[in-house]
């Protein structure tokens, strides 16, 4: 399975390592839950999109520890901007868009979309 809910408002689709992806996944479950715990309201989704960059590229820095080998696809609605589409590279880097493709086939699907889109 490569597809997950982190919360009502948010879903993640995944491609690399499976179990790198549960293991993060799980970490946006919690930060997502902590946050509506704390704040009573769901968290927006560029903040949690960096808070797990920001775990993602902790594991690239320092010595010792295997990078994760897992990319995001981080859809989600918040009351500030709306729908969003992120990106995020198992490096930690993490970008908006329109609409994107990841995986094995990724060229070829933006490819299409970029000639649906013009």
């Amino acid at each position: 399975e490569k597809l997950f809910q982190i919360d009502d408002y948010m879903f993640c689709a995944a491609a690399g390592i499976t179990s790198d992806a549960n293991i993060l996944i799980n970490k946006l479950r919690v930060s997502a839950a902590q946050h509506i715990y704390t704040y009573g309201e769901s968290m927006p989704v560029e903040q949690l999109v960096t808070t797990i960059c920001d775990v993602k590229q902790g594991y690239t820095q320092f010595g010792g520890l295997r990078p994760f080998g897992v990319s995001f696809l981080v859809a989600g609605y918040d009351a500030a901007h709306g729908f969003q589409l992120y990106h995020t590279d198992p490096s930690g880097n993490f970008s908006g868009w329109k609409a994107y493709a990841i995986g094995i086939n990724n060229n070829t699907a933006q490819q299409i979309m970029r000639q649906d889109w013009k």
